[in-house]
Order: structure tokens, then sequence, then C-alpha cells
């Protein structure tokens, strides 16, 4: 199968609020299917930026520069709509206290 063709569908499946912890504000998990195969990406950051905020992917310290790097690269379409669906989430539920 041409990789360009493949369908990936995405749900979040949950969103929970971080207390105290500097810029991070809530940790998701989302499910992402790529042609029928599931893959669960768990530690999705929601963060502070300025006067906006920002979902970054799960990162991992690099052993060899010691720097945080994302653990998972997304297309920017795709990623970028996680985002949205992520922020839409927390928005209601805030909302809901």
């Amino acid at each position: 199968m041409d990789a360009s063709t493949s369908t990936v569908t995405f749900t979040v499946t949950d969103v929970e609020r971080v207390e105290g912890a500097g810029r991070l504000i809530a940790l998701a998990i989302i499910e992402l299917e790529l042609d029928g195969v599931a893959l669960v990406v768990q530690g999705v950051r929601v963060v502070r930026q300025n006067n906006r905020i920002a979902t970054e992917a799960p990162r991992f310290r690099d052993p060899r520069t010691g720097q945080w790097v994302p653990a998972l690269i997304l297309p920017d379409e795709l990623g970028r709509a996680i985002a949205r669906e992520v922020h839409r989430i927390l928005m209601k539920r805030s909302a809901a206290v």
C-alpha cells in the first residue's frame, strides 16, 4: 500500500489536568489508527506558551546531547487537528467546573 494514501484517524481517549507543574497544564492520551492498526500515544503535553496554550508530543531526553526531543513527529496537519481536539476537550471540561 502506498503510504501517501493511508487512512489515519485519531481519538483523544483522556485529558487530565495537571496542577503545580510549571508550564504544564494537562496530559493527554491519543489513539492513532493507521489503516486499521491502533497505536496509543501517552504523555501528549498541553503547556502554557506566553498568552496561549500549545500541545506538544511526548518527549524523551537524548542520551547523547541531554536535550529533550519529541518522541513522535507527526505531519503538521494531523498534529494541528489533534491539538484542536485536545484543546476543545480541555476547554469544555474547564467550563463545566
